[in-house]
């Protein structure tokens, strides 16, 4: 079972929350002030996200790509990972898939799901060239990072087996830790493993309980019905 992963937009969660709540608190001309004048990154990065989504000021997608910029000039992962999405996405800035990839590149020594994301690009062949290869070795990277989405992918990949050669046992491992953090394309896939015996011995008890966690976490099948 296939599932689109999809790239969201990070914001306002790169450190902690007492920390982050005050400058949220603050008004539009003390994070101004300390952005402008006293080049303090996190005020840059929260400033990035008023105009963003016009918190105080008119909404201008571009002014909070110059304060991310700046930001990320300080080593805000997040404001790297910010300004990534927003041009991968293409809604309030013209689509760019090259300065997307190129962002989360600057994100991704520190960040799992930059990195993750660079393995979905490599492997769709967006903003670079298509290569399966890298694809593999960013989710493999993000992966033993802990990254959920990078999990999944990574064992999809082995278990449908097209652009890779199958490989139910890596399948296994792999879907495995994301079954592990409840995404649940996960435990459907793992389910289908143990329910026909590919590379394990067949267990349709186990396989019926993984497909149950699906269900309960959101999957969509005739399975799900069933009483």
């Amino acid at each position: 079972m296939k599932k689109l992963v999809a790239l969201f937009l990070l914001f306002i969660c790169f450190s902690s929350p007492s920390y982050a709540q005050d400058f949220r608190d603050l008004s539009f001309d003390e994070l101004y002030k300390k952005a402008a004048e006293e080049n303090n990154p996190e005020a840059q990065f929260y400033l990035g996200v008023r105009y963003l989504y016009g918190i105080s000021v008119t909404k201008d997608a571009q002014k909070a790509i110059e304060w991310y910029e700046k930001a990320a000039a300080q080593g805000i992962v997040y404001a790297m990972t910010n300004i990534a999405s927003l041009y991968y996405k293409g809604e309030e800035v013209e689509q760019d898939y090259t300065k997307a990839f190129e962002w989360f590149q600057k994100a991704a020594e520190k960040d799992d799901e930059a990195q993750f994301n660079l393995g979905y690009m490599y492997e769709k062949g967006q903003g670079v060239e298509q290569n399966i290869t890298k694809a593999l070795e960013w989710y493999q990277k993000a992966s033993e990072n802990g990254n959920v989405n990078a999990q999944y992918s990574l064992g999809d990949m082995y278990f449908d087996g097209k652009v890779v050669e199958q490989d139910y046992s890596l399948a296994k491992i792999w879907l495995e830790k994301a079954a592990e953090q409840n995404d649940p394309y996960a435990q459907w896939n793992l389910g289908v493993i143990y329910f026909n015996g590919y590379d394990v011995k067949k267990d349709t008890k186990k396989a019926k309980e993984l497909f149950k966690k699906a269900c309960e976490n959101g999957i969509k099948h005739e399975f799900c019905e069933q009483k």
